[in-house]
């Protein structure tokens, strides 16, 4: 679920390590130091030298998470982990890589870890809560939402709160009037790259409060967001905006953005050839 934002931000402290080599000689060094990093044994090294290979796997990690190439990551932190088992940032990257790759009851594990070491990090309890969602288990996911305190989460992780919030209830057509006040509190605090879920959410919050020229709106808005955009997430706003547009008797402009989803072999394009075809009947008929 795509809108579900669940795989919260996690820039690493370290993102100037990330620097441009100097040369051919700089990189090939740097890459010597990055396989030694993943290779020794960090019993047999002083506490310096874990220390600085633990630094190069963390840009490591951190550039590997802004690709989306989570597998990599989470053998980046595991790595750092073992070299310092304290890094907290090391520890929560894993948890929402996992989570991405969909190994969700390795993300159970390395969650109840996290939490045991760093039990003041509320932000990382919304992952039970994205679990749920991805596993259609709305009810669930709402029930972990409410056993936390948004007020208690910085700026960042309150706004996916919220969003993840309205985008339940709006799934689970229950409080509608409540998920809108909490999509628009979402779109509210969303950092820029942020704007694109709670703009989705809200597309979604709309098309089931029966609203659809808004909903039509605001998933217009999101498509506008394009350097944030993932694949999947186009193809999620592409089909939601279908059916804001079908709602409202527009066919053929419907019939357009299914269209450019039909030929792909992802949930979304399955749906879409589901939808065309119905609207082709329908037209038949």
């Amino acid at each position: 679920m795509e809108t579900f934002l669940s795989v919260f931000v996690v820039v690493a402290a370290g993102a100037a390590l990330i620097y441009a080599p100097l040369g051919a000689g700089t990189w090939a060094w740097r890459r010597a130091r990055i396989k030694r990093a993943y290779a020794v044994d960090p019993s047999e090294l002083d506490a310096d030298t874990r220390a600085e290979l633990a630094r190069l796997l963390t840009a490591e990690a951190a550039a590997a998470h802004d690709r989306a190439s989570h597998e990599e990551t989470i053998r980046a932190c595991r790595q750092i982990l073992r070299l310092d088992p304290d890094d907290p940032q090391a520890s929560r990257m894993l948890v929402a890589s996992l989570f991405a790759c969909g190994r969700y009851d390795q993300a159970r594990e390395a969650l109840e870890r996290h939490l045991a070491a760093f039990p003041k990090d509320e932000a990382v309890r919304l992952v039970p809560a994205a679990i749920a969602c991805e596993q259609g288990d709305l009810v669930q996911a709402r029930e972990h939402l409410d056993a936390m305190d948004p007020n208690a989460l910085p700026e960042h992780d309150r706004a996916l709160w919220f969003n993840n919030y309205a985008y339940t209830l709006a799934s689970l057509k229950a409080d509608l009037d409540l998920a809108l006040e909490y999509g628009q509190r979402a779109l509210a605090l969303a950092a820029d790259p942020d704007r694109q879920f709670a703009l989705r959410t809200l597309g979604i919050v709309h098309l089931s409060r029966g609203e659809a020229p808004l909903a039509e709106q605001r998933l217009k808005e999101a498509l506008q967001q394009r350097e944030h955009l993932r694949p999947g997430d186009i193809e999620f706003t592409h089909y939601h905006l279908a059916l804001a547009l079908k709602d409202q008797d527009r066919l053929p402009e419907a019939r357009r953005h299914l269209e450019k989803l039909a030929d792909g072999m992802t949930p979304f394009a399955q749906k879409a050839r589901a939808l065309l075809r119905g609207l082709s009947q329908g037209k038949a008929a």
